[in-house]
């Protein structure tokens, strides 16, 4: 089945309205970081391109591949399954089933599971309302509130500049759980 443009259905009677609190979860990342829906990030993809936004990308061996979007204070980061040379695919139990007979989970990775997630809450902000999917009404934990406009103002004034690139070659290191929160810090989200 092909993933489509819209995000949702109501059984034949026309797209469902996704909103943001649905589109964008918290992470367990840190303050500021939000995983995004999956049928969401085909679209949000699309935005990216269209937006000629600095862009870096991470590719190291044995690491998961990185994209990283700089936008405002933080950015987006798209994070690729890695699979290691000559290691057998480990058994995986089937949801609600028990693990199979004398396995031994091996310890949880440090890795970055696959997936999108957004940096920083005034990324947050702006492709929520871009994207068209409202935004939060009050401050989300650890949120600073800006003032109503300033984000959208902020966004459409950026220009691409060193520091910019710099920000995305910075979130494009985040391949782990320990690398991405000193990433998170040094952006000051």
């Amino acid at each position: 089945m092909a993933i489509q443009p819209d995000t949702g259905s109501s059984g034949g009677a026309g797209p469902v309205r996704l909103r943001w609190a649905e589109a964008f979860t918290p992470s367990d990342l840190g303050a500021g970081v939000y995983d995004v829906r999956w049928d969401l990030r085909p679209r949000l993809r699309c935005w990216l391109s269209d937006h000629d936004l600095p862009f870096a990308s991470g590719r190291e061996t044995h690491r998961p591949a990185v994209d990283a979007w700089a936008l405002l204070d933080g950015g987006v980061i798209a994070v690729s399954a890695v699979t290691l040379p000559g290691a057998a695919p480990e058994p995986v139990p089937v949801p609600g089933h028990a693990a199979a007979v004398g396995t031994v989970p091996g310890p949880a990775s440090d890795l970055l599971a696959p997936g999108m997630r957004v940096i920083g809450f005034r990324t947050l902000r702006l492709l929520a309302v871009r994207l068209g999917l409202g935004e939060p009404a009050t401050a989300l934990p650890g949120e600073h509130l800006d003032v109503p406009g300033l984000v959208q103002d902020l966004f459409d004034a950026r220009r691409n500049d060193p520091e910019s690139v710099e920000q995305a070659e910075l979130l494009a290191t985040g391949t782990d759980r320990s690398t991405l929160r000193w990433v998170i810090a040094a952006l000051r989200v």
